[in-house]
């Protein structure tokens, strides 16, 4: 009897695990999604209104894109908005039928509603590379526990590609969450969380996620905070423990340890042939993964922007644009070819304060790539030689278009660069490819970004490579953690970063500031950026309880 037990009881489990993954949905093709990055801001009543932009990569087959929410008791969507990298805005249906061919969808979003809560849908439109920017509210978000406010929420899911870049930034419309009034904890990924110095809550990836991660986001707020919040019918401390795995049973973890040993075996299959690289002679390599990567504290291939812009682009790591154009921004500040600072705009009725960059004309860049970002950004100044942003996203569409093929020249120098240097070299089809110690230091590439996400944990930086530091944050905003960087800094060597602040024309309190408006500027030359109304720890696993998730991706 007890062997027809057993035999029923590994039949049972089989079962199941062949069920769940027969019930994971067939994703259409992608070469990846380099990033995705939310802005979630909270109102009082509990809503909030959440901005995601996806950088996909390679789009091959299927007709749309989309975003599940499940497990939405007491909540709804609603509003949503979809724009691509062109700025066109997307016709919003009151019906999304699923059904519809690709040509019928282009153009088009709505949300779908299922037995398990909603779909937040829109149309692939063409083939390739694409930035999609979707909007929508979220009505109920955060809810009122008795003793705190707050939410347990998955913002990330399983996606038809895991994304290399995750980036979460939360705040209140018109309060600044700070330690004193607010907490933040993430689960299923690795990276970190943090209160920013603008009193936002923000968390990133540290790493690549692989496909089995998922970013579940814990927020506990003073109940005043949110006066109009539904009430919740558990405690915060109740909801945390949940969020904590305390709640959870044996015979759980035995069915999910079969499913994940399962899927693991299938991601180190993926992750296998995807590391790999084809080297100019022929040979293929595979990348370390990310543990396996030794910190480098040196600036890679001498300090060229380009250079480094094009190594990333072979590792099929992408950098956008805009970062591209940031991180030149905040080298010429320190360089003094140009000042950014904030100036009262008396061509608005209001005489709003607004982000501008003031050219220095008895500076003068020498031909290339530098001296060609600088004329196209000139060209767009008033008579007084400065740049305003509202200026900028006037005229983003042409701006953008402008500095994308800017861009392309950037990576052409690059490859060049690193041809001469040895780095890379042509193979038989005219592919630039690395050579066998262009890898290597492409490793070592990696191996920098990785010490330069970890700075703050450098106990021995607290009195060595401070005059590398204009480097680091050059190469950190390129990697898009130039934030995250200022503050490691500062927490190393608050004395020395006071100088290296001074270097730039700002103080300790407002350098980050700077990094604020050198992002809004360049943002702003993107179409995408130009719509309306645009910081606990971070565990691998996190439990049930949360609203949100539920897949997504390319279909």
């Amino acid at each position: 009897m007890k062997l027809k037990q057993r035999r029923l009881f590994t039949f049972f489990l089989l079962f199941t695990v062949l069920f769940i993954l027969g019930a994971v949905p067939v994703f259409a093709e992608e070469d990846g999604i380099p990033s995705i990055k939310l802005e979630v801001i909270l109102q009082s009543d509990g809503s909030a209104v959440i901005t995601e932009i996806w950088d996909v990569r390679g789009v091959s087959s299927g007709t749309e894109y989309y975003k599940a929410l499940n497990n939405m008791d007491g909540m709804s969507v609603h509003s949503l908005t979809v724009w691509d990298e062109s700025g066109t805005q997307y016709k919003t249906l009151g019906f999304w039928n699923t059904k519809l061919s690709r040509e019928e969808k282009s153009g088009t979003c709505g949300i779908l509603k299922t037995s398990d809560g909603y779909e937040l849908c829109w149309g692939i439109g063409s083939y390739g590379n694409h930035q999609y920017t979707l909007q929508y509210t979220v009505d109920g978000l955060v809810k009122d526990y008795g003793d705190y406010a707050g939410f347990y929420h998955q913002f990330i899911s399983e996606l038809s590609s895991a994304p290399e870049s995750v980036y979460i930034k939360i705040r209140m419309a018109d309060t600044g969450l700070t330690e004193n009034n607010a907490r933040i904890w993430a689960y299923g990924f690795t990276g970190e969380v943090e209160i920013g110095s603008d009193d936002s809550l923000n968390v990133f990836s540290s790493e690549a996620l692989d496909g089995g991660d998922y970013v579940n986001v814990l927020c506990r707020f003073d109940r005043s905070l949110f006066p109009l919040a539904p009430a919740a019918d558990m405690s915060f401390e109740k909801l945390q423990k949940s969020a904590e795995n305390t709640n959870s049973n044996t015979a759980l973890y035995i069915v999910l340890a079969v499913i994940g040993t399962v899927i693991a075996a299938t991601i180190l299959l993926i992750t296998f042939y995807s590391s790999q690289y084809k080297l100019a002679d022929g040979t293929v390599v595979r990348l370390p993964r990310q543990k396996q990567i030794d910190l480098n504290w040196s600036v890679p291939f001498g300090s060229s922007i380009p250079a480094v812009y094009s190594a990333m682009l072979l590792l099929r790591k992408g950098i956008s644009s805009e970062t591209l154009m940031s991180a030149y921004l905040i080298r010429w500040q320190k360089a003094g070819y140009i000042r950014i600072e904030k100036r009262e705009n008396q061509r608005t009725k209001k005489r709003t304060q607004e982000e501008v960059i003031v050219f220095s004309p008895d500076k003068i860049l020498d031909p290339g790539v530098e001296r060609e970002l600088y004329e196209i950004l000139t060209d767009n100044t008033d008579r007084d030689g400065i740049l305003w942003t509202s200026d900028i996203g006037k005229r983003a569409k042409e701006l953008y278009e402008k500095i994308t093929a800017w861009a392309s020249e950037v990576k052409s120098e690059g490859d060049q660069a690193l041809i001469l240097s040895g780095a890379a070299a042509t193979d038989i089809k005219g592919t630039v490819r690395f050579t066998v110690s262009g890898f290597e230091q492409a490793v070592k590439l990696l191996g920098f970004r990785k010490y330069l996400i970890e700075l703050r944990r450098q106990s021995e930086d607290r009195s060595v490579h401070g005059e590398l530091w204009g480097d680091y944050l050059v190469f950190a905003i390129l990697f898009g953690i130039g934030e995250h960087v200022l503050e490691s800094m500062k927490a190393l060597d608050p004395a020395y970063f006071d100088t290296f602040a001074g270097m730039y024309g700002y103080n300790a309190y407002t350098m980050i500031y700077l990094m604020n408006m050198t992002n809004h500027i360049s943002s702003s030359a993107s179409p995408t950026n130009n719509t309306a109304g645009m910081g606990g720890g971070v565990s691998s696993v996190g439990g049930g309880g949360f609203s949100g998730g539920g897949g997504g991706g390319s279909r």
